[in-house]
């Protein structure tokens, strides 16, 4: 699967090409709320609204561990290839396990119980606190908190990318920020999206009726990140590439129920949710690739 160059204000000589290799199912019934791989790519961590404990997918193989640890996570991070924290609202702990399910240590963590996501960096958590009157950011190292500067925020969302979060709305003008050290933690914007970015057809809703869209998540892709949109009456995504510096790129029209979900931190990983027949983790290694000369148009 190619990504390749959309209508676009800039130009890039380079696309995206992914590659699947491997898929697992969700359990039918089970409303994912989080997946992360771990730093190899080599193994999924997944938790889901309303279950207590993970699951741990090796390859095709999935185990369901610390269901008497974990009452409902809301956060995943990878310490190592085997150890994991966990961000569990039920108790308000963080709990440090393995992979196969031994637990380590827990300790208190300030205010999760009222947390709806956290991710991870280096330095710490960070807790988003969607339902709160406005809602607002909890971040690491006693900073204090953040709250997005938009009026129209009515939910934010969180992952981790490299030394930062991502932070996004998840409803129009789905403004997408990046925090942490790497931005020695000013808010960065990603350049709003504009509608002027969607001449075609089959994107053209989007310069009429903003509402009938949601953005599901923000991902770093090597350097730079991709913004997935959604169409909430068809199967349509728009997947909104972006440079380091957060200047849009290109947009690919996505004719499937498809999302990117999270990076790997040590390999060119990718995790995406797919629904057809069923609702799967699809696993894909990605690279770059020169687009060839006088390539034009929305990628597929």
């Amino acid at each position: 699967m190619q990504f390749g160059q959309s209508t676009s204000p800039q130009r890039s000589n380079a696309s995206v090409e992914l590659t699947e290799q491997a898929s697992v199912a969700i359990p039918q019934g089970r409303l994912l709320r989080g997946a992360v791989p771990s730093p190899s790519g080599e193994l999924i961590v997944a938790w889901f609204h309303g279950e207590p404990g993970v699951r741990v997918y090796r390859g095709a193989v999935a185990t369901d561990i610390l269901p008497d640890e974990v009452g409902q996570a809301v956060g995943v991070g990878f310490l190592d290839e085997a150890k994991l924290e966990i961000v569990d609202a039920a108790s308000g702990d963080l709990v440090v396990a393995d992979t196969d399910g031994n637990l380590i240590a827990r300790r208190s963590l300030p205010a999760v119980r009222d947390a709806g996501g956290a991710a991870r960096t280096g330095t710490g958590w960070f807790l988003a606190f969607p339902d709160s009157s406005p809602p607002n950011l909890r971040l690491p190292a006693s900073r204090g908190h953040w709250t997005p500067d938009s009026t129209y925020t009515r939910a934010i969302s969180l992952a981790s990318g490299d030394n930062e979060v991502l932070v996004w709305q998840s409803f129009s003008p789905f403004r997408a920020w990046r925090l942490g050290t790497r931005t020695k933690w000013v808010p960065l914007a990603l350049q709003q999206v504009d509608a002027d970015w969607f001449a075609d057809d089959a994107t053209r809703s989007l310069r009429f009726d903003t509402g009938i869209w949601s953005a599901t998540s923000v991902v770093a892709v090597g350097p730079g990140y991709v913004q997935t949109l959604a169409h909430r009456g068809t199967d349509q995504r728009l997947l909104l590439w972006f440079d380091p510096a957060g200047r849009f790129l290109r947009y690919t029209a996505v004719d499937a129920p498809f999302g990117l979900v999270a990076s790997a931190a040590d390999a060119p990983v990718l995790l995406a949710i797919r629904t057809l027949n069923r609702i799967e983790l699809v696993k894909y290694s990605w690279e770059t690739v020169p687009n060839s000369s006088g390539s034009k148009g929305g990628g597929r």
